[in-house]
């Protein structure tokens, strides 16, 4: 009996002193992994989804200082882009491309009525921009990841009308395909 009280006490003991895994690190609390790493940031906005359909769960933060970090599944911080910064807090929206694939879609609004949009999807571990675009009047995204941008056409004698482009994924391409009015 000593001997099996002796060995798992020397088992627990050994485990205690290896350092942690990447994959362990990604099931922490993913706000308190990245402040462990970068302590003067501060979580603003945060989601957690499985973007590649591995049953993993990648992490998204936004900063108050503006910038965008993924956590992916093997616990790897990545700054993906800076200067997250609106007159609202961002928002993460997951676009359902397919069954297989999913696309981070991050929106900034800032006043009286713009939104700026930016679409990436995940690859080799990170998040690779795929769509950057403004909407003077706004943005709608649909469920099946279409994108509706609405802007201002501008009349040369003065004034402006709504303008709408669609901007849709082609994974044959590898990126988003606009039709509609596009902005000039």
């Amino acid at each position: 009996m000593k001997k099996i009280l002796i060995l798992i006490c020397s088992v627990s003991i050994i485990l205690g002193l290896l350092p942690t895994s990447p994959i362990h690190a990604a099931t922490v609390n993913p706000k308190k992994l990245l402040e462990q790493k970068y302590p003067r940031e501060v979580v603003t906005v945060s989601k957690s989804v499985d973007l590649n359909g591995d049953n993993k769960k990648e992490h998204l933060l936004i900063t108050d200082s503006g910038n965008f970090y993924l956590i992916n599944a093997k616990g790897v911080i990545v700054l993906i882009d800076t200067n997250y910064y609106s007159d609202e807090e961002p928002t993460i929206h997951i676009l359902n491309i397919s069954a297989k694939e999913k696309h981070v879609a991050v929106t900034l609004d800032y006043l009286p009525s713009n939104t700026e949009l930016l679409v990436y999807k995940y690859q080799n571990g990170t998040l690779k921009k795929k769509l950057s675009v403004m909407g003077d009047v706004g943005i709608n995204i649909s469920k099946t990841g279409e994108i509706m941008q609405l802007w201002k056409s501008h009349y040369p004698e003065g004034g402006w009308e709504i303008a709408v482009a669609h901007y849709k994924w082609n994974s044959k391409k590898d990126k988003y395909v606009g039709s509609g009015e596009l902005p000039r």
